[in-house]
């Protein structure tokens, strides 16, 4: 396999797998999907990636709009790294005046290395058999792009030498990274996942709206992938709640960490949510010919009421499809509303919780992909003006749903649409309600994306370089050492062995300990340019397919006596062997300890009796074992935490439990017995009632024939005496 590549993110989950025999196109059913196959076939051809220094290459570009064309003609953009296509727009067609808008964002990743960006404008030609021409084309250098931090963003000729030439406006950056092993960045993870709070709160006023998006960013891909990123976003939230205790109408209303925090993380977990939700209205609304303008001064007053009348269907089905997303629901937004509230009702604050969480769904989630969907990747094409102004006008009042409130003067030609909020309001607040308890009879669903953490610690790293620069030395003093972990990831130097990393001091326990790091799978294969000298002590893995080479028996030291040792039986030393934890204060005969080997080894905490396999094991993730451990020595090791006696007492708590619930589903299941039973008879005694009203209406039928039969004959017999009288 040469290369993989994928559509951009507003594009059909599509990926191309390039090899040398050719090229082959997969199809998936999302995006998540689509990341996680192309993810696990990267790591299949570099299955050590984690643990090698590598450079990738990211392409961020905006196509926004091209001018000067031939008018009413089809065309699209194709994007061409050296000479190879990576992406294409959509085809529109071009305007009278020769303008065309296409407004479509690319992101592409782990791209090789290139020299310029190509850009070509293709024209379709119509006909029974229709052709694509290029019409004019350029190329971009690379560097210039590579040149700014921000993305660049002016109007780019297609020709120089021609006064009248077709433009394109993009806007667009391409980064080179340099991703180095992720066991160097073992320190800078600790510390982001165990010291977040502090960066936060240090660097809140000191960031630009545009910094405080990258570093909210890259901060919620990393602790996601670490497990953290629930808990901060639960903290960021908390903090929002207590900034505007006295400004409550302006939580998550400002460019702040915790709006940007919550911005991407529920672009990242609710992606599939959005999809499943909003997909099948958004194209609906992109189907409508006609518009759906509602204000007098904008639209022909015989148009009026037929406009209201859709407006009010299309809020309907909008509203209709939120309300039933719930079963798609990610579940990690659950968990984070659900904290917020609890929250807010410990503050004796709960409508302030529902408030925070309708303006975190709703203002900055689902209003938004209902105003620009293309930018959410429901769509990939931008809607025309008729179609934007509809989707602003039910954003509107979806929006003022979520708020709970009416249209007032302000918009009084949106007043007659309260009486759909004055209606809904109720299932609105239920709605609400259900995304943010914690209930298990609604099985929402789970986050399943992949991240690359090494990518992302390199790029936090390459950012918070360029704030730090800028921070001021008494900012950066309250931050150590995580000015220092910077430094020492710049120059590819180590980090110093003096710096303390954990928790801080109220999670922490008695003491400071330094964190265990399990290395990445076949670190031994792979030499860093720089060994840190915090990682010297750490063991080699083996692994699994490695034999378990034999241990040399090492040379037993002739131990010199100054006094006589008592001469203790077998069964003593056996009894001693069974009390240490590590086995080490005896000697290889038994008769003596080794030179310095009964130091204090009961002093270090270490529990009695060998770890088993129904004790809590060690996570394998490097910046989370710290915690735990820290948790478990407060309480005073792993096994001294819950003993064995108390594992037995619980297991025989369960195993009451277990025989209560048997016993009890015996019962259900008689009781069911003995219902199915009376139910058949029941069915028996149906039909058997059946059979005896068929035949009570065949001796009815026949009863009624011999009633009409006599009475047939008695007019007859009547009949008879009056013709012999007049006879």
């Amino acid at each position: 396999m040469d290369w993989l590549r994928a559509c951009p993110a507003n594009c059909p989950p599509l990926s191309q797998v390039l090899s040398a025999g050719g090229h082959h196109y997969f199809t998936c059913a999302s995006a998540v999907e689509r990341t996680r196959w192309m993810e696990d076939l990267r790591r299949v051809v570099q299955p050590s990636k984690d643990n090698c220094e590598r450079m990738e290459h990211i392409l961020s570009l905006w196509v926004y709009e091209a001018r000067d064309l031939t008018p009413r003609k089809s065309c699209f953009c194709e994007l061409r790294l050296d000479g190879a296509l990576y992406a294409r727009t959509t085809t529109k067609q071009t305007s009278s005046a020769g303008a065309v808008f296409w407004g479509e964002h690319f992101d592409l990743r782990s791209l090789p290395p290139a020299l310029q960006l190509q850009l070509c404008l293709v024209q379709e030609e119509e006909g029974q058999r229709p052709k694509c021409s290029t019409i004019s084309s350029m190329a971009i250098p690379i560097s210039d792009l590579a040149a700014v931090r921000q993305p660049l963003e002016k109007w780019y000729p297609m020709a120089r030498d021609k006064p009248t030439v077709p433009a394109l406006r993009l806007r667009g950056r391409y980064c080179s990274i340099r991703v180095l092993p992720i066991v160097q960045y073992k320190e800078f993870a600790e510390y982001l996942t165990f010291h977040y709070r502090e960066l936060c709160a240090t660097l809140e006023h000191s960031l630009s709206a545009r910094d405080k998006e990258e570093l909210a960013g890259a901060l919620v891909r990393i602790l996601q992938s670490t497990g953290k990123a629930k808990a901060f976003l639960i903290d960021l939230g908390v903090a929002e709640l207590d900034r505007f205790d006295e400004r409550e109408a302006l939580i998550f209303r400002e460019n702040t960490l915790a709006t940007k925090a919550i911005d991407e993380y529920m672009k990242l977990v609710g992606g599939p949510y959005l999809l499943a939700t909003l997909s099948d209205v958004v194209a609906h609304l992109y189907s409508l010919k006609n518009s759906c303008e509602v204000d007098p001064s904008k639209c022909a007053l015989s148009d009026l009421a037929d406009n209201r009348h859709t407006l009010q269907q299309l809020c309907e089905e909008v509203f209709q499809k939120i309300d039933r997303s719930t079963h798609s629901f990610p579940a990690e937004l659950n968990e984070v509303f659900t904290a917020w509230q609890e929250e807010c009702q410990v503050r004796g604050k709960a409508g302030i919780g529902q408030r925070l969480i309708s303006a975190s769904l709703f203002l900055r989630f689902l209003c938004p992909a209902i105003m620009s969907p293309s930018l959410f990747g429901l769509t990939p094409e931008y809607p025309n003006d008729a179609t934007s102004r509809t989707l602003i006008l039910v954003a509107k009042v979806i929006q003022n749903l979520a708020n709970l409130t009416t249209f007032g003067e302000k918009e009084a030609y949106m007043s007659f649409m309260n009486s759909f909020l004055e209606r809904n309001s109720g299932a609105m607040t239920t709605f609400l309600n259900r995304v943010s308890s914690p209930s298990i009879a609604i099985p929402f669903a789970n986050y399943g994306d992949s991240i690359d953490l090494a990518l992302e610690l390199s790029i936090l790293h390459s950012l918070l370089c360029d704030i730090f620069s800028n921070l001021e030395e008494c900012a950066q003093g309250r931050l150590e050492p995580l000015p220092t972990i910077l430094c020492a990831l710049q120059k590819g130097m180590p980090v110093p062995v003096s710096v303390q990393l954990g928790p801080s001091t109220d999670q922490r326990g008695t003491g400071p300990q330094k964190p265990g790091f399990v290395p990445p799978r076949e670190l031994g294969k792979h030499s860093p340019l720089i060994k840190s000298q915090s990682m010297n002590n750490i063991p080699k893995v083996r692994s699994k397919e490695e034999p378990l080479a034999p241990s040399p028996h090492p040379k037993a030291n002739k131990v010199q006596r100054t006094q006589s040792v008592p001469t203790q039986s077998k069964a003593a030393r056996h009894t001693r062997k069974l009390g240490s934890a590590e086995h080490v204060a005896k000697g290889r005969d038994g008769r003596g300890p080794w030179p310095g080997g009964n130091s204090s080894l009961a002093s270090r905490g270490h529990p009695k009796g060998p770890l088993t396999g129904s004790l809590p094991r060690k996570p394998t993730v490097p910046w989370l074992r710290h915690s735990e451990e820290a948790a478990a020595a407060a309480h005073g090791g792993f096994g001294a935490g819950q003993p064995l006696e108390q594992y037995g007492r619980q297991m025989e708590e369960i195993q009451r439990e277990l025989t209560s619930a048997k016993e009890k589903q015996r019962l259900c299941d008689e009781h069911v017995e003995r219902l199915a039973a009376q139910n058949q008879e029941l069915l028996e005694e149906q039909a058997r009632l059946r059979e005896r009203a068929e035949m009570l209406c065949k001796r009815l039928e026949d009863t009624e024939s011999c009633f009409a039969q006599l009475n047939s004959r008695l007019k007859k017999a009547k009949n008879q005496p009056l013709r012999a009288h007049s006879s």
